[in-house]
């Protein structure tokens, strides 16, 4: 359900194939490997998405949202976890994924936004989830699932 360049994203970051700072440092395009968000350590996959503070604060809220109680913790282990939770039966799944694809995309495009334009003003969590709702929304599976989540 999620929008195809969510889940191009999606796959290009679970094959290693997303141009963080510390992939683009080991090809010398640049030297600065150093994370467009908080500054403080190398931008990697796992950085990026579930160890940043920036980043960490939009998974927990988008959870919390779920009503799913879990911590994020590095890039394996949460594809991992990902992927199991993903393989039960259930609409929790079906959104999750959903989830999971719009959140990573929009966590990329929030740190372009960063680096390209210098645009820091940007709300991605909300923007996540107004993706989320609007996706989720046009599947009967679920519809009634996403409004008992938004009350």
């Amino acid at each position: 359900m999620a929008r195809p360049r969510a889940i191009h994203v999606t796959w290009l970051a679970c094959h290693g194939k997303l141009a963080t700072k510390d992939r683009l440092c080991r090809f010398n395009i640049i030297h600065d490997s150093k994370c467009s968000l908080c500054k403080e350590v190398d931008e990697s996959l796992g950085h990026l998405f579930f160890q940043c503070p920036h980043t960490l604060s939009i998974w927990k809220k988008i959870l919390a949202w779920l009503e799913i109680v879990h911590t994020p913790s590095n890039w394996y282990d949460e594809l991992h976890w990902v992927t199991n939770f993903n393989s039960r039966k259930g609409w929790k799944a079906i959104i999750l994924k959903l989830a999971s694809n719009e959140a990573i995309y929009g966590i990329w495009a929030y740190r372009n936004d960063v680096v390209f334009q210098h645009n820091t003003n940007r709300n991605t969590y909300d923007s996540i989830l107004d993706c989320i709702v609007y996706r989720g929304w046009r599947s009967k599976k679920i519809r009634n699932h996403i409004a008992s989540l938004m009350v």
